[in-house]
């Protein structure tokens, strides 16, 4: 049982953290999944265009070339927000040079509840860095999301469009 309430705090802040960084994973591991999903439909619209064209009295139906459209344009959002939710953002923790003041005796010898308050003071910071972050992360994430949601009818109307008129 801790001496004092700023141990518990100090317990709490350092478990958000770790929970924030993990979140940042879990994030990241999310686009890549997005990015390989909006991959593959997108090789499936190519190879079926492809296919179909390879004929050489096929003639892709007008109807159909406004959804395959929508679906390249709805697939390239997707992918484009799936790696923009990959890029390395700025998460604030402490720096190796700022670390290395502390082995200075002066902060070394001094009483532990300087140095527990000190290190809760450097963990907020990375935490409020890392929710705001994570946050960005999680918006771009929801719109890879919603535009690769959005691409699979416009696929189905091409697809249909295509066989419909075929």
């Amino acid at each position: 049982m801790p001496d004092d309430a700023g141990r518990a705090y100090g317990q709490l802040i350092a478990d958000q953290l770790m929970e924030e960084r993990s979140r940042k994973a879990s994030l990241e591991a999310r686009g890549v999944t997005v990015i390989t999903t909006s991959s593959a439909l997108a090789t499936l619209l190519f190879a079926l265009t492809a296919g179909l064209t390879a004929t050489s009295k096929f003639r892709l139906p007008a109807p159909a070339k406004l959804p395959l459209l929508l679906t390249l344009v709805t697939f390239v959002f997707s992918a484009a927000f799936s790696l923009a939710a990959n890029i390395p953002l700025r998460y604030r923790e402490p720096t190796p040079a700022g670390l290395a003041k502390l082995v200075n005796s002066n902060y070394w010898k001094a009483p532990a509840e300087i140095g527990e308050i000190r290190v809760a003071e450097a963990q907020l910071t990375s935490l409020a860095a890392a929710r705001s972050a994570n946050s960005l992360k999680v918006m771009l994430l929801i719109g890879a999301i919603f535009f690769e949601l959005l691409a699979i009818p416009f696929l189905a109307w091409a697809i249909a469009e295509i066989l419909y008129t075929a």
